[in-house]
Parts: C-alpha cells; structure tokens; sequence
C-alpha cells in the first residue's frame, strides 16, 4: 500500500491598500503652500520675493496665475474624479456622487478661471453699499444654496463617520468662500490691508483646501481598495 499526501496550496487574500499616507502628504502640502505665501514676504527682504518680486508672485494667493491656486484647482479635480469613479461603483445612490463630483468640477474651473469675481457687476446692480468689494458675494449666495443642496443630498445617504467627512467638507468649502471672503470686504472696506487682512485671505484659501480634502475622504472611506499578486482593485464598500 502507498501512503498519499495532499499538499495544498491556499493563495495568499487580497491585502487592503491604505490611502491615509497619501491624505497626510495632500494635507502637509496645503499647509505648507499656505505658510510660505504668508512667509516668504515677511521674512525674506529680496527683491524677488518682495513687491511684484517673481517669487512672491508665484506664492501669493492673492495674485494670478499662482502655485496655491494651481494647488486648490488639482485638489478639486482629484476630488471630482474620485467621487465620479466612486459614483460608477456605487450599487445605489449613483445620481447624488454624480451631482457631487459635477459641482466639485464646477468650482475647480471656477477657482481656475475666478469667475465668481466676474458676478461684482451684478451684485452692484442689486446692492448700494459703497466701499465694499465683496459684491459678488449677494448673487454669490443663492450659488452657495445650490452647491449645499447638491452636495448636501449626497452627504444625507451616507453613514458614520463617511457623512460628517462629507458635511464637515461642504460646511468649511462654503464658510471659508463665503464667510471669509465678506470679513475680507469688511475690514477692506475699514482701510485693513495689513496683517489681519493677510491672515484672513490664507484662512480662507486654507479652509477651502481642508473641506475639499475632507470630502475627498469621504469619498475614499467609500471604497475598497485591494492588492492582489501586484494588481490593484477597487470596489464599492457595501458595509458600514
């Protein structure tokens, strides 16, 4: 008689990706960017990096074509399509991450292109205070009420932890745009252009960033991302 042995051979389980690194690094070099618009020309005397110096204004929000802008453009693109993809994924709910992921595409070209500075027009046409700059902000806020509805339908079908990364991102996208932007035109229109000034303008470019990043992750907690013998897979995540 001859003695049989089976040796079986299990295949190693897909092994879940972890993202947080990633988020760390988007978050590092938020505030980093932040810190070096308000730095550079406060510390460093240099012809480039005072005034109109090239470099203060390829770090200076408050300037066209600058780096934290192009920054705050790239985190809303990636947000946007990270929440189109996880809307293909999703068994249920599609519409809302679709509408989240348009408006979220809607506000990257509109931080590219400031069109919401091309509304001062209008709302000087509807308002007469005088000395204010922030007019686009009176037809800026019926915007507002439609990017929290939108965004805010998708927020309601979630759970956990996922829901308050989505409404905890709308609340500060929307109160660093709208609430820091009137401060800016109050204290403007006080003669402020100082410090405090300063401080408010990064404060809001900062929040905006830190309320895209958390609807980012909620969009991410949504998934399931898994190696498996060197291929990637990403799926739905149907339990809570």
């Amino acid at each position: 008689m001859v003695a049989e042995t089976t040796i079986e051979f299990h295949q190693p389980a897909p092994r879940p990706v972890r993202v947080r690194r990633v988020g760390w690094w988007l978050l590092g070099v938020s505030v980093t960017l932040s810190v070096l618009s308000m730095a550079i020309p406060a510390l460093i005397d240099h012809p480039l990096t005072t005034e109109r110096g090239e470099i203060r204004v390829y770090f200076d929000v408050f300037s066209e074509g600058n780096l934290p802008t192009w920054w705050s453009v790239g985190l809303l693109v990636l947000t946007a399509v990270t929440h189109a993809v996880t809307g293909v994924l999703a068994p249920r709910f599609k519409i809302a991450w679709f509408v989240s992921a348009a408006v979220l595409g809607a506000l990257s070209l509109d931080d590219h292109t400031s069109l919401h500075e091309r509304l001062e027009r209008v709302g000087q046409s509807w308002v007469t205070f005088e000395r204010f700059p922030g007019y686009w902000l009176v037809p800026g806020i019926f915007t507002g009420l439609v990017i929290a509805v939108a965004l805010g339908l998708l927020a309601v079908k979630l759970q956990g932890l996922t829901r308050w990364c989505m409404i905890g991102g709308l609340a500060l996208l929307l109160g660093s745009a709208m609430g820091m932007e009137l401060i800016q035109g109050l204290l403007v229109a006080e003669g402020e252009s100082g410090p405090l000034y300063v401080l408010v303008l990064h404060a809001e470019e900062l929040g905006e960033n830190l309320g895209v990043l958390l609807m980012l992750t909620a969009a991410i907690r949504s998934l399931e991302i898994t190696r498996d013998n060197g291929r990637l897979s990403v799926g739905y995540l149907t339990r809570p």
